[in-house]
């Protein structure tokens, strides 16, 4: 009797039976689907934030005690309708999900998608295929990644790959004859990549590649994978024009001036352009890319270890030039605690002061101890919370590790007791102060 009358036993009994049709049992699957949206959702279609939290729970256990058992038997083709549903009714969902159910529903639903796409027959690769092409000429809000990866993660044999050549330079054809789109830019990179990924994949003659990037050079990212080419075909001079032509290219665009600068070097270096090499290093570092660790690493073990100690004090002089820039982390890389000192003591606020604490500490403590008094005190000056002054007790807690610091500590204490005695919460709190 229990049977009779709970569809989700019913369906479930179904399944382990393997009496599941999809004609039949598609409309039903669909409809609990639907349910998840409509029985959390308010009259305006709009799940808000304390209702989420069913919604994904729900969402979750559907996908887990419905859906996994249909991939378990087997039953690929009803999978990907139903995925298929839910992922274009996530995409039109109107709802705060603050807490990430979102992902977390798109997440879970990532190995059902792959046991669709490895196990099933070459039908249902195909309905998923063309159902993958066509959403994405459509305008998607947050699948349209998703559903790219899926289409250019699997579908790996020769008929797919040459069908994607295909459905990718269509796309990027298409996108080109619409340069008034509010992404254009996006799309065009995202296309082209894809094409360009397609025609290594399927084998494209060389001529055939050669044409192409000819004729759209203009496309930074173009010029990227046309310099790539020539040094993969040992041309090594025409990479390196390509490279510095495209650099003059986009002066108004940083990360792809960046993007060439990095080629180039690497280029460089391939040659044996050792000079080249090191200058282009050296821009990249001081105007493409300031500071950036990996690269300021790669800068160093090109030089001899003697030499390396003045040529970093006169690059660390060109980085610090740019405004914002951050050198601690670099002067961490080379156990340059002075500078770091000056750096951390200069800063604003207490972030710097914690991150770096445990490398100066050592050395340092009084002058680091002089900065929490001073940070302290000025976080004091505005009322707060409670929560505000438990804070700062923390603060003060944490400077009682010093050597000075429970006298320094004890003055503070002293100096608020004078200064704030109105302030009850405040008082309370360093009441509490575990000395």
């Amino acid at each position: 009797m229990v049977l009779a009358h709970d569809k989700h036993l019913v369906q479930l009994f179904r399944t382990v039976m393997g009496e599941t049709n999809v004609v039949t049992d598609l409309p039903e699957y669909l409809a609990s689907v639907d349910d998840l949206f409509d029985t959390n959702a308010d009259g305006g279609g709009f799940i808000d934030y304390d209702t989420a939290t069913d919604f994904g729970d729900e969402a979750l256990t559907f996908l887990k005690e419905e859906v996994q058992p249909l991939v378990d038997h087997g039953e690929y083709g009803l999978v990907f309708q139903i995925l298929a549903h839910l992922m274009l009714k996530i995409d039109h969902v109107d709802i705060d999900d603050s807490d990430g159910e979102i992902m977390m529903i798109m997440s879970a639903s990532d190995d059902l998608w792959e046991a669709v796409l490895t196990k099933a027959d070459a039908d249902v690769q195909q309905q998923v295929f063309d159902w993958l092409c066509k959403q994405l000429t459509k305008s998607l809000n947050i699948i349209e990644d998703t559903l790219d990866d899926l289409l250019f993660t699997y579908f790996k044999t020769p008929a797919f790959i040459d069908a994607k050549l295909v459905y990718t330079a269509k796309r990027f054809r298409a996108v080109q004859k619409h340069p008034d789109l509010w992404d254009y830019d996006w799309q065009i990179k995202k296309w082209l990549k894809h094409y360009l990924q397609m025609m290594s994949a399927a084998h494209v003659p060389d001529k055939q590649i050669i044409k192409f990037c000819g004729a759209n050079l203009a496309i930074p990212q173009v010029r990227l994978f046309y310099s790539q080419f020539c040094l993969q075909h040992q041309d090594e001079a025409h990479a390196v024009q390509l490279l510095k032509d495209g650099k003059k290219l986009v002066t108004d665009d940083p990360s792809m001036l960046a993007e060439l600068s990095r080629q180039l070097k690497d280029a460089y270096q391939q040659l044996g352009e050792q000079q080249l090499y090191r200058q282009e290093l050296w821009q990249l570092l001081t105007e493409y890319a300031p500071a950036d660790e990996m690269l300021f690493s790669e800068l160093k073990q090109s030089y001899p270890t003697t030499d390396w100690p003045v040529i970093r004090e006169q690059l660390l002089t060109a980085i610090a030039k740019n405004s914002n820039v951050d050198l601690k982390p670099l002067y961490v890389q080379e156990n340059l605690l002075n500078p770091l000192l000056k750096a951390v003591v200069a800063a604003d606020g207490l972030w710097d002061l914690r991150t770096y604490e445990p490398l100066l500490k050592p050395r340092f403590s009084d002058l680091l101890l002089a900065k929490y008094d001073h940070e302290v005190r000025k976080m004091a000056t505005t009322t707060g919370t409670r929560r505000k002054y438990q804070q700062l007790v923390g603060i003060l807690e944490r400077m009682l590790a010093y050597p000075a610091g429970k006298s320094t500590v004890q003055a503070i204490v002293h100096d608020w007791q004078q200064q704030y005695p109105r302030r009850s919460a405040m008082m309370d709190e360093l009441s509490r102060l575990n000395w």
